[in-house]
């Protein structure tokens, strides 16, 4: 309204309304000096209350109303004691309440520089926080609500929508110090719906939200892999893809971050592991789940150079039952059995097949070289990849050995038979050298200690014949008893296989026969006797130190 007349202690407007100017104390010790009208403070005044706080400005009907400045100083609670900064606004008014544009500077450094409306900050304004922080943008109910910029003081950003303080709607948040970024949906101050995130070490997330985790279907790209698939609680959980940079690919199911359920891993050299991770921990009788990335369960591996095993796995090792097949020089082997911690051990069944008439050294370093096709097969007891416990060996041309092992050697009690099934009815081959030379050696029963002759035993020639005592060192020695064909027995003295006296005064009508069989040469005993590569040297090296499969080289 316009002013007619001001003349210092009244004022008359343009509206016929006289406004006089005078002050009053309230009981409270409150001061209000200023003009009046009709009995109520109207018009321009300075309001003094009496904690200290000033109002200097516009009044209507006895409250602030129009521009104003109003001044709080620091106050000390009456029960607690504690001190509340001050502040001031200069500014709109309306019914007594912050309204409109203005400006605010709070006690602790901050300041807003904006629109209010009912004493709030509502509509677009700027508030720089006292620590450093600054929001521009749109508010509603004393809160940022609507589009609007976070500015950190640490550098870090936020631009977008905003609802009830909180980021909510699209917006782009950037964290300081190289620490990355969000492009995406927010729901109530945390990532949610599709958005894009990439983090301080250069990963990148592409993907859906749920609640700050990656929930849902994502693509997850390091510097090592790209994973392409389901999310649950912000790890890969479902089923997904990975593809790592040095080219192994893996694909199936996963569970909190692992492999885990049933899937496919190919390596770069070709090879692959198709099966199942499903590793679980029992206790109380309660079964959980332990993913770990390592196979567990059944599946198949094969190797880039085409071995492969099919069978149950623990540990991400062979373990259980299982078949391994693989080609050693040329040779298809085969084992079917059980496997403990990756190595043969347990009962099982180890198969060579010879598929050309070239000389084959089995088992591997053994000496033995056999000749023509076909299969050389072991069955019995395994541990940690040699022969252990009881088991029968058998060559390809007929030869076979059944009974104990220990540690890849035969110790124990076992039958050998001695002689190619080939060379067995040849009466030209029933003798060493041709006719009319010694006897060779057919089959024998009895101990053996580091893989030779050692002990009791019972060896038999091809005529028939044979000798009944120790042996040492895989030769008959000590003591002993000669064992005719027809039935008829005659002791002797021998020493390392050598016959040096008989323990009778019979005839030696029969001396030359007897030595034929009883006096092999050591070059020739050692020939078809089935695992012994050095007959008569009880401390050689076993051809069974080393086993066909140790030599795959597997993993």
């Amino acid at each position: 309204m316009n002013v007619v007349f001001d003349l210092g202690s009244w004022r008359l407007t343009d509206d016929g309304r006289i406004y006089r100017r005078g002050k009053l104390r309230f009981a409270n010790g409150d001061l209000y000096d200023g003009e009046w009208l009709d009995g109520q403070r109207q018009g321009r005044g300075t309001f003094t209350y009496v904690n200290g706080a000033t109002y200097h400005g516009e009044f209507s009907h006895n409250l602030f109303n129009g521009f104003g400045v109003l001044r709080v100083p620091d106050l000390q609670h009456p029960l607690t004691k504690e001190w509340t900064k001050g502040s001031s606004y200069e500014g709109g008014f309306r019914d007594g309440q912050k309204h409109g544009k203005g400006t605010l500077v709070c006690g602790d450094g901050g300041s807003y520089d904006g629109a209010f409306a009912d004493n709030v900050f509502s509509g677009h304004g700027v508030f720089c926080y006292a620590n450093g922080d600054r929001y521009g943008g749109e508010w509603r109910h004393g809160k940022w609500w609507g589009k609007g910029h976070l500015l950190y003081r640490d550098g870090g950003s936020y631009e977008g929508d905003f609802q009830n303080g909180l980021f909510h709607g699209f917006g782009h948040r950037v964290w300081p110090h190289a620490g990355g970024s969000y492009l995406g949906e927010y729901k109530l101050g945390d990532q949610h719906g599709p958005g894009v995130r990439v983090f301080a070490d250069g990963s990148q997330y592409d993907g859906d939200w749920v609640d700050h985790c990656q929930h849902g279907s994502g693509v997850w790209t390091t510097a090592t892999f790209v994973y392409i698939g389901d999310f649950a609680h912000g790890h890969p959980h479902g089923n997904g893809l990975f593809r790592y940079t040095n080219g192994d690919v893996y694909e199936g199911q996963m569970h909190s971050g692992y492999y885990y359920g049933r899937g496919k891993f190919t390596y770069k050299d070709g090879g692959y592991y198709d099966g199942e991770y499903t590793a679980v921990r029992v206790r109380w009788c309660v079964v959980t789940p332990t993913p770990n990335n390592k196979r567990h369960g059944k599946g198949r591996r094969v190797w880039a150079s085409g071995n492969e095993y099919i069978g149950e796995w623990s540990n991400d090792v062979m373990h259980g039952r299982g078949t391994l097949r693989s080609t050693v020089q040329g040779m298809k082997v085969e084992y079917i059995g059980a496997f403990d911690n990756g190595r043969q051990s347990g009962d099982g069944q180890l198969t060579m097949l010879k598929i050309s008439n070239a000389p084959l050294e089995f088992p591997l370093g053994s000496g033995n070289y056999h000749y023509g096709k076909g299969e050389c097969t072991y069955t019995g007891g395994f541990f940690n990849g040699v022969f252990h416990g009881h088991g029968r060996f058998a060559h390809t041309d007929g030869r076979n050995y059944v009974g104990d092992w220990v540690h890849g050697k035969r110790d124990g009690h076992g039958d050998a038979i001695l002689t190619p099934v080939a060379e067995m009815g040849d009466d030209r081959r029933q003798h060493i050298g041709g006719n009319d030379a010694l006897y060779r050696m057919l089959k024998y029963t009895g101990a053996y200690c580091d893989d030779v002759r050692h002990g009791r035993g019972m060896l038999y020639f091809t005529n028939g014949d044979g000798i009944d005592g120790d042996f040492v060192c895989g030769h008959v020695h000590g003591a002993a008893e000669y064992v005719f064909a027809s039935g008829r027995r005659r002791r002797g003295r021998w020493e390392h296989g050598h016959r040096v006296a008989w323990a009778d005064a019979e005839s030696n009508q029969d001396d030359d026969i007897i030595a034929r069989a009883s006096t092999v040469p050591e070059k020739e005993a050692a020939s078809p006797d089935l695992p012994t590569s050095k007959a008569g040297s009880k401390g050689a090296s076993s051809p069974w130190s080393t086993s066909t499969i140790d030599k795959l080289s597997i993993t």
